[in-house]
């Protein structure tokens, strides 16, 4: 396991740095009030992506250990199309009836949302059958494909509107979902044809507990962007959120290896104790990255982002409490993924996002952006002491094991 980790920490290191350059690029040519019409566009493909994951999201990697692929990833696709479909008309009658969202790109918002979540589908696959390198290397071919098809636009044909980010998305995603579909024929041909055939409506069941938790997650945070005004204030206020939640990659790395070792029953035993401890290390790791954000001078964002987004550097510092709490619960949120056991996340998450619904509107009237980072740090935190609770209450844990660190770390370099 520890080899794993460290090996998708690299990628997902990678990973970050290129994301890191296509935030600091995509801001400085196309400035703030573009930048937030994109992230509105990425926004809103990401909670089409949410619901469609209701069947094809990560809940999958408890069934396709245990189960024949192929009907799984039939209706899959089948159900990929009718919820771009269904998601994108639903975005454009809430822009069109309240207001909320944006309304032009319609036709790209359905082309690419199937593009994406039929490669985020293949992803959860190859986790799944824990091909971990193809996994790693595909991560990182997409956002560094996207990257240099954004460099190639802006510099080499002075293109920077909205529609040079939709044609990146094309680029890196259309390309990217040729090789995984490679990788997923290589698996269907090393399907064991005996493994029994599934009900899909325990995949939707668990599928749907997990994505709506989710969902409850991401709009605990991007909920705010509805609330902002402008797309000036969300382009601000969106390249902070990206830039701070750039520290979630050392949670983000050790959560798929904590889902999958859980979900193939590996060493039931202590699997509470590994991930209390890495759940510990990621905290603080992730510390230590805030500390090093403090002493960064605002105006080495100023340089990076240019001058409309002076103001991100508070923003990312405010947003920093609740980055925290999430970089500790994501390893505990993975492990409940891995018994199947979503309504717990369901509980956690959805009592995070009634903590922002109640207090955004005030707090951002009040404050503005300011107001959204403590809507959105307060909702974290809430679903964190959630998450921890059940999780010590599952596995008998007292408040003194958080400190706990040396015997653990000599149980995690025995697991494999």
């Amino acid at each position: 396991m520890l080899k794993n980790i460290i090996s998708t920490l690299f990628a997902k290191g990678f990973v970050a740095v290129i994301n890191l350059a296509i935030l600091l690029i995509s801001c400085k040519q196309l400035g703030s009030d573009i930048r937030g019409q994109v992230s509105l566009i990425i926004f809103n493909i990401a909670i089409i992506q949410i619901i469609n994951e209701i069947y094809t999201g990560y809940s999958l990697v408890y069934f396709i250990p245990k189960f024949s692929l192929k009907k799984i990833y039939l209706i899959g696709i089948i159900w990929t199309v009718a919820c771009a479909l269904f998601g994108s008309l639903i975005m454009l009658l809430l822009y069109v009836v309240f207001e909320l969202g944006t309304g032009g790109h319609w036709i790209h918002l359905v082309a690419l949302s199937i593009i994406i979540i039929i490669h985020s589908f293949h992803m959860v696959i190859i986790l799944a059958k824990e091909r971990i390198k193809v996994y790693n290397f595909l991560n990182f071919f997409q956002p560094a494909l996207l990257l240099i098809t954004l460099l190639i636009l802006f510099f080499g044909f002075n293109f920077k509107t909205v529609e040079t980010y939709i044609i990146a998305l094309y680029v890196s995603f259309g390309v990217s979902i040729i090789l995984s579909a490679a990788q997923i024929a290589s698996i269907f041909k090393r399907q064991n044809p005996a493994l029994p055939l599934f009900e899909t409506k325990h995949i939707i069941e668990k599928g749907f507990y997990n994505q709506l938790a989710n969902l409850c997650h991401m709009l605990s945070n991007r909920y705010n962007f509805y609330l902002l005004g402008n797309t000036i204030l969300v382009g601000i206020y969106s390249s902070a959120t990206t830039l701070i939640e750039s520290v979630w990659i050392i949670s983000g790395s050790v959560s798929p290896i904590i889902l999958t070792h859980i979900a193939n029953a590996k060493d039931p035993e202590n699997n509470g104790k590994i991930t209390f401890l890495l759940a510990k290390i990621c905290f603080l790791l992730s510390l230590c990255c805030v500390i090093v954000l403090y002493f960064i001078p605002r105006e080495f964002f100023v340089y990076l982002l240019g001058e409309d987004f002076i103001h991100v550097k508070t923003v990312m510092l405010y947003l920093s409490p609740g980055i925290l709490f999430i970089s500790f619960a994501t390893i505990i949120s993975h492990y409940f993924a891995g018994l199947g056991k979503q309504k717990i996340l369901l509980i956690a998450n959805s009592c995070g996002l009634l903590t922002t619904i109640c207090t955004s509107h005030f707090l951002i009237s009040r404050d503005q952006l300011l107001g959204a980072c403590y809507a959105a740090s307060l909702s974290y935190f809430v679903a964190t002491v959630i998450l921890v609770v059940y999780f010590m209450k599952e596995n008998k844990f007292m408040f003194s094991d958080l400190l706990k660190f040396i015997k653990d770390i000599d149980l995690l370099k025995r697991t494999h």
